[in-house]
């Protein structure tokens, strides 16, 4: 099972249903969340069935940033950067799955 990581935010339910529309293209299953609110998301470890990684910079840590940026790159995971829009979110994902298609 592939998992798509949302870090930051709130309210996430646009963004899991915008996930859930590239689905089947990216492969993902399931959508895991982190607020990046607690003091241990910082030093959480991203899973490795990641398959996607959508980061809302407007309210995360550096320390948090850094750390899901770094754990990407050595497990070779895609990450979406965007403030809080939909729309934002929206096209970097029609770009990913374009780039996925070829």
């Amino acid at each position: 099972m592939m998992n798509a990581l949302i870090v930051g935010a709130d309210r996430i339910e646009p963004i899991r249903q915008e996930l859930e529309r590239h689905s089947e293209t990216l492969g993902i299953q399931r959508c895991l969340h982190w607020s990046g609110r607690h003091v241990g998301d910082s030093r959480r470890q991203v899973p490795g069935d990641t398959r996607v990684i959508v980061m809302i910079c407007d309210r995360l840590s550096h320390q948090l940033l850094n750390n899901v940026r770094k754990q990407a790159q050595k497990l070779g995971v895609p990450v979406i950067y965007a403030r809080h829009s939909l729309v934002e979110v929206r096209d970097k994902l029609q770009a990913l799955q374009s780039v996925a298609l070829h």
